[in-house]
């Protein structure tokens, strides 16, 4: 057991000068990289979530208002008011 301490590795358990002021050290800066990375995760999942709608992405208002029609959603009546205002 040349290269150990206690059979612990160079350090023992607390890496960090082996005294429990580095053990806290540690314990601080794991948890610190670890809310680092949640709140990494976090901002990117919603950056990427959120995407404009596009007209020219495909998004066609007349084609959804033919499609509340056909669901039942709305009336003949309310399709042609909105038919005839997206056609202005």
């Amino acid at each position: 057991m040349g290269f150990c301490y206690n059979g612990f590795g160079w350090g023992g358990l607390m890496p960090w000068g082996g005294t429990w002021g580095g053990l806290i050290l540690n314990l601080v800066f794991f948890v610190g990289v670890l809310a680092v990375l949640g709140v990494g995760t976090i901002w990117l999942v919603r950056r990427l979530g959120r995407r404009p709608l596009d007209p020219a992405a495909g998004v066609d208002p007349l084609g959804i208002t033919r499609r509340r029609l056909a669901a039942g959603e709305i009336t003949v009546a309310e399709f042609e008011d909105m038919r005839d205002r997206l056609q202005r």
